[in-house]
């Protein structure tokens, strides 16, 4: 019997993780202490519609003087912060997370680096490279 009941305890166990991990991190909890985690000043605007040939074209707003970036683009729902002279975004559906990406200025007109789904960490293993180019 304590078998048995251990056995179900284990599975329940696994399938609470499953689902949680299935429904995918929160924009407000896991990603804003994601984007807090790139902490610097900003040095630059990514303000206009930047394209990307597996995404699109994606749209970046970033008021004056601030961090916050806001955008959309092919579906997603994008927000992330400028830091120095790289920008931290992630990409969410109805507030879960489905990718984030970190990207550094390469020039005025070109944002590089990589992105996984979820959220990207300092040994993310199966990154992926981004390249945004500036439209407008």
């Amino acid at each position: 019997m304590r078998i048995l009941t251990g056995l179900i305890l284990i599975v329940m166990t696994s399938t609470a993780l499953l689902v949680s991990t299935a429904s995918g991190q929160s924009v407000e909890r896991e990603g804003k202490a994601w984007l807090e985690s790139c902490p610097d000043a900003p040095a630059l605007n990514v303000t206009g519609i930047w394209k990307d040939p597996k995404w699109g074209n994606l749209t970046l707003n970033q008021h004056q003087d601030s961090r916050v970036v806001i955008g959309s683009g092919d579906g997603w729902d994008i927000s992330g912060v400028v830091s120095g002279k790289s920008v931290c975004l992630l990409f969410s559906h109805h507030d879960k997370i489905s990718f984030s990406a970190v990207l550094k200025a390469e020039g005025d007109n070109e944002l590089s680096g990589d992105y996984v789904k979820g959220l990207l960490i300092e040994n993310s293993k199966s990154t992926n490279p981004m390249r945004l180019i500036k439209v407008k």
